[in-house]
């Protein structure tokens, strides 16, 4: 018994080693998040025709996924930057997103073009994401997070990053993550965002970038967002497309 005790605690601390350091962390999101848009223009991500046409209609997309639900505030000034994002590259993306669908994900488990198997997969991970979203919503423990950037996500969307704060919080997240790991590996590590707004499928050109790029700027000049998040901000839910998600079993 004493020495499975001792080889537990040495996969505990094993796993407490290989979570992302804030340092890591910034280190990885800085090397992206500040140059995300090529001057010469660029092609979006094939993928996303998964989710938009090239109307910029959002297709249907199945999925289930643990997100963050974020205070109206919080969603109020997201609105100012979407607003302006609209204002200066409407032609390039797609149709608007919903206030009320602004979210911090921190999981994603399932997603696809809808068909018998996804519901498959949906239907194996349900269970198990909601009792541990569940567990975790007993927490207290703050998160603190404050926004970075607006940036380019993969050729697919234009997002708002966040950071944390301090170590501390920086722990707390990843040990969030990695629980859900437990129930579905991702092979990419957390990268905390709101999603601002889709690309519509297609070229975006050298002066498009440019005016996205006025649309970072807008965003740079403005003052941090700070969150705090507990677990009890924590939700499993689920979609039918990008503008329309719903709380899951809990």
């Amino acid at each position: 018994m004493k020495e499975k005790r001792c080889q537990e605690g040495r996969i505990a601390m094993r796993d407490r080693k290989e979570m992302e350091t804030l340092e890591e962390f910034r280190f990885r999101t800085q090397s992206f998040n500040q140059n995300s848009l090529p001057l010469e223009g660029m092609e979006t991500n094939p993928g996303l025709l998964k989710k938009v046409n090239q109307e910029g209609n959002f297709l249907e997309y199945r999925g289930n996924t643990v997100v963050f639900v974020l205070p109206r505030e919080i969603k109020e000034k997201i609105s100012v930057f979407q607003e302006k994002l609209y204002s200066l590259c409407r032609e390039i993306l797609a149709e608007p997103l919903e206030a009320d669908t602004f979210h911090l994900t921190l999981h994603d488990l399932a997603s696809g073009p809808p068909s018998g198997s996804l519901e498959h997969r949906i239907r194996e991970t349900r269970f198990g994401a909601a009792k541990k979203t569940a567990g975790l919503s007993r927490e207290g423990e703050t998160i603190r997070l404050r926004s970075t950037f607006l940036f380019n996500m993969v050729n697919t969307s234009m997002v708002l990053g966040f950071e944390p704060e301090e170590e501390e919080s920086c722990q707390r997240l990843m040990r969030y993550y990695e629980a859900f790991q437990e129930t579905v590996r991702l092979s990419y590590p957390l990268t905390p965002h709101v999603t601002v707004a889709y690309f519509r499928p297609g070229r975006i050109s050298g002066e498009q970038i440019g005016r996205l790029q006025e649309a970072v700027d807008f965003v740079k000049a403005r003052e941090q967002l700070k969150l705090e998040l507990t677990g009890a901000m924590l939700e499993y839910q689920e979609f039918s497309d990008m503008n329309h998600y719903w709380r899951g079993c809990r």
